[in-house]
């Protein structure tokens, strides 16, 4: 029998997954509820201000991309998510889960 990685399967359980989730709509009011979630501990407003900064030191430099802006503040945005924002929505998301698949 193959030795199947759980990366592979969580792949290929992903799509699915999230195809049904885009059709009844959870897709847009997780992700609201993440955006919301986000704004209100300031997270967002710390990244708009830190693209911002960055965006004006570039200026001198002769500019810099979107492509390049989003690359280098990516890992660290990531890594800021507040851990109750964090927490919340990995909750929605497993209770979700928990209706649609039996384990």
């Amino acid at each position: 029998m193959p030795s199947v990685s759980k990366d592979s399967r969580n792949a290929a359980l992903y799509a699915p997954l999230r195809r049904r989730m885009i059709e009844n709509g959870d897709w847009d009011r997780i992700s609201a509820r993440l955006a919301r979630e986000l704004n209100e501990s300031g997270w967002i407003d710390k990244f708009k201000d830190q693209s911002k900064e960055m965006a004006r030191a570039a200026e001198n430099t002769g500019g810099i991309s979107v492509d390049t802006l989003m690359a280098e503040l990516a890992p660290q945005a990531q890594g800021e998510v507040p851990s109750a924002v964090r927490q919340e929505i990995i909750g929605v998301i497993r209770k979700l889960l928990e209706k649609q698949i039996e384990f």
